[in-house]
């Protein structure tokens, strides 16, 4: 057995010694004006964005791979190799996306990540397909700031006045400076976090759950399957809270004074409420008596909690 294992073993470093690397990276600049868009399509390819105060943009594109031979290592860049165009209001960098499993075959380790470095006045509008997303800084001319995966994860922590960020199965993470104008998530099957804050939210998902912190405005959240827990720093009076889920828990915390009107209603589950409010004795329904704000959550089987 032990000579089998030491076969094993010579076998393995004879293939990691025929095995061969191949690394390409490009570090390029670009001249910026104020609202110029910087268009990213990353596919499979990671990216990394931060907002830094100088006069340029700045590119760094590398790519790794390890593989059986030269020849599969070379064969992988070459496909994962990004284009990039650019104009005086707009720089677009391209990652293709190579179908099927084919430029797979052979190789054995691969690194692909995009980072870019941008001024202050720039307006990022970022997607990848499976590679993650990291941004960070502030993105004052960013209405919105547009960040779109498919399967990876996205995260920003920062401040834009208006955030746009969408996925199918990624989770969405958002770590706000100072809170938000505007915020749209939108994702399938991904998790969606905001903390700092916003002055008006939008957010649906199907199954994946809902976290957001340091509301300061109206909010609108629908999912399907996801729980839902929200926390109001501010509300006027005129503002309204909607939200509706089929078979997720909710969680409403209002600010301190707070005498929300609306209407509370779980069809099979049951209501929690620390403010006053009519019960309705044929149906799991509460009918708040405050003047203001208007609180309205639905949920189909679940337990909806008000505090």
């Amino acid at each position: 057995m032990k000579v089998k294992v030491i076969g094993v073993a010579l076998v393995l470093l004879a293939s990691m010694a025929t095995a061969a690397e191949r690394k390409e990276t490009t570090e390029k600049s670009f001249p910026s004006q104020a609202g110029k868009v910087v268009l990213v399509d990353a596919g499979p390819l990671d990216v990394t964005v931060r907002a830094s105060d100088i006069p340029d943009i700045r590119l760094t594109i590398e790519l790794v791979a390890d593989a059986i031979s030269e020849k599969k290592a070379t064969a992988w860049l070459e496909a994962h190799r990004p284009t990039v165009q650019d104009k005086d209001d707009e720089l677009r960098i391209t990652a293709p996306n190579p179908p099927g499993l084919s430029l797979l075959k052979g190789v054995l380790v691969t690194r692909a990540h995009i980072d870019l470095t941008l001024p202050l006045n720039v307006r990022p509008d970022v997607s990848t397909a499976s590679g993650s997303l990291f941004v960070a800084g502030e993105f004052p001319d960013a209405r919105p700031l547009r960040l779109r995966t498919a399967s990876g994860d996205s995260e920003f922590t920062g401040w834009a006045p208006e955030i746009e960020a969408r996925s199918t199965s990624g989770d969405i993470t958002l770590r706000a400076s100072r809170a938000f104008e505007k915020l749209m998530a939108r994702s399938a099957s991904g998790s969606v976090e905001l903390s700092g804050g916003a002055r008006s939210v939008r957010c649906d998902t199907s199954s994946g759950d809902v976290r957001l912190s340091g509301l300061l405005g109206p909010a609108g959240v629908a999912t399907t399957s996801g729980n839902v827990v929200t926390r109001f720093d501010a509300l006027k009076p005129t503002d309204e809270v909607r939200i509706t889920t089929t078979s997720g828990r909710v969680r409403v915390s209002l600010p301190p004074g707070s005498q929300p009107g609306g209407e509370l209603i779980s069809s099979k589950g049951e209501i929690r409420s620390s403010f006053p409010g009519q019960s309705d004795p044929k149906t799991i329904r509460l009918g708040l008596s405050g003047n203001g704000p208007k609180v309205f959550v639905t949920a189909s089987s679940s337990r909806i909690e008000l505090f």
